[in-house]
């Protein structure tokens, strides 16, 4: 009788063990992806940092070449007139009338060129 009430003791302080490890297992699941979800979260705040960090930088830079811009505006001769062209501007000016030029000579030839090749045609299929 002694022996039998000493298994069934056993059996129940097995019991409450394998219910408390059930438990203990549980929390430590939770915790894990508590864990992993935190972990989660310290990557998007990184990344959104970076981010932040970037755009600050960016915002700098169009702050400076703003500042630049200014001073360059305020620095320019305010006159009433029209404003000077810049010497290169003659020379931007002869080299678009010469590229024009060469355009009108190219049309010229690939305007001869596809008459030659309709008379050949229409001699062709006569």
């Amino acid at each position: 009788f002694r022996v039998q009430r000493q298994a069934l003791f056993m059996k129940s302080e097995r019991q409450a063990a394998e219910d408390r490890l059930g438990a203990a297992q549980k929390q430590l699941e939770q915790a894990q992806d508590e864990a992993r979800r935190l972990r989660e979260l310290h990557g998007h705040a990184e990344d959104a940092a970076r981010l932040v960090r970037g755009r600050g930088r960016k915002i700098t830079e169009l702050s400076k070449e703003v500042f630049r811009l200014k001073e360059a505006l305020n620095a320019l001769p305010e006159s009433g007139g029209a404003p000077q062209s810049p010497p290169n501007t003659a020379t931007l000016q002869a080299r678009i009338r010469a590229l024009e030029e060469k355009l009108e000579e190219t049309e010229t030839r690939h305007s001869k060129v596809v008459t030659l090749y309709r008379s050949h045609l229409l001699y062709a299929v006569q």
